[in-house]
């Protein structure tokens, strides 16, 4: 098979991930790289030898050099560069959220489904060897029904951290706080393995850098699971460090954990250690590998492979229990525009 061209608009940390996992992967041969800012795609020759430069992503798209788009820009761009993409002819890889809210993921489904390309969300964390053998776990069967979920995000961000970045702290660009940006994963994996969610109701609340930021840092909810399980969640990044994140399932027969990149199954309190996730080869340590497995899933799959990847449909659970927490309790929050 033929080596597929790849094209990634935002050229920030997280795009950088992408490169250095399409080029161990050996998968694509990156030929465009687009930012608004001119001094970071000083960095592409470096990176990206011989890719071409531009600062209008819409240029880039109606030029159709590359067969699949990677989108890496603040999160009101998702929805919009994605439709132009798809439009244009083109596959996409998209970093996390898909929208801002269900209707501009909705608008992408339909998009990707009247030109006939695919759409991968970033949810990696899906793929990373303890999340995914729990999910193996539970869908054998082994440890009976499900009955219970818990979810706890506890990290830390300073102002600076989202005055610096141009667009982080405010609904307009980000669509939200500590769920739109750090827990989603968290609660994208419980519903990836506890299942559809009926009901969400939930708290959230700004508590920190109030002045200098409108979205919410700390939620909390309970999830009403339709095989009638309950999930408990809590995140907040008031904390005093990025602690490690923990996940636990329940079953009739026993149950997991999963914390400190490990999975752990509990039967009749005898403890296993089942899976250690490895390190990852670039970008953050709390990324994992899951960026090179879910991207190297993608693109077999454009050439026929049938490996997993997130499709653009399994981004709407999680989306639909943040807009659950959000419109269950909201009053301490600022300017929130729904």
């Amino acid at each position: 098979m033929s080596k597929l061209k790849s094209a990634i608009i935002g050229f920030g940390s997280i795009a950088q991930t992408h490169v250095e996992a399409l080029k161990e992967g050996n998968v694509s041969k990156v030929v465009a790289v687009c930012d608004i800012n001119p001094d970071k795609l000083e960095s592409v020759k470096e990176a990206c030898p011989g890719a071409k430069a531009y600062t209008d992503y819409a240029k880039l798209l109606d030029d159709r050099l590359a067969d699949v788009i990677h989108i890496c820009t603040p999160h009101y761009l998702h929805m919009p560069i994605t439709v132009k993409a798809l439009q244009t002819g083109h596959d996409v890889y998209l970093e996390k959220p898909a929208g801002m809210n269900t209707a501009e993921i909705e608008r992408i489904i339909d998009e990707s489904e009247k030109y006939g390309r695919k759409v991968c969300v970033s949810f990696q964390n899906r793929v990373i060897p303890s999340n995914w053998a729990a999910k193996c776990i539970l869908e054998s069967g082994e440890l009976g029904a499900i009955k219970g979920l818990k979810g706890i995000v506890t990290w830390h961000r300073e102002g600076e951290y989202y005055t610096e970045s141009g667009w982080r702290g405010s609904w307009s660009k980000e669509g939200g706080g500590v769920l739109m940006n750090q827990s989603i994963h968290t609660l994208d994996l419980m519903c990836f393995l506890g299942g559809p969610i009926n009901n969400v109701n939930g708290t959230a609340s700004l508590r920190k850098n109030r002045g200098t930021i409108e979205v919410e840092d700390t939620a909390e909810a309970t999830l009403y699971y339709e095989n009638g399980a309950v999930g408990i969640f809590y995140a907040t990044n008031c904390y005093i460090s990025d602690s490690p994140i923990e996940l636990e399932v329940v079953c009739e027969n026993g149950s997991l954990l999963i914390r400190d990149d490990m999975l752990y199954k509990n039967v009749n309190s005898e403890i296993e250690k089942i899976t250690e996730n490895s390190k990852a080869i670039v970008g953050k340590s709390c990324w994992g590998v899951g960026h090179q497995i879910m991207i190297w899933n993608f693109y077999s799959v454009l050439q026929g492979g049938t490996e997993y990847y997130c499709d653009i449909r399994d981004a709407l659970p999680s989306m639909k229990a943040i807009e659950g927490i959000y419109a269950s309790y909201s009053d301490t929050l600022v300017n929130r525009p729904f």
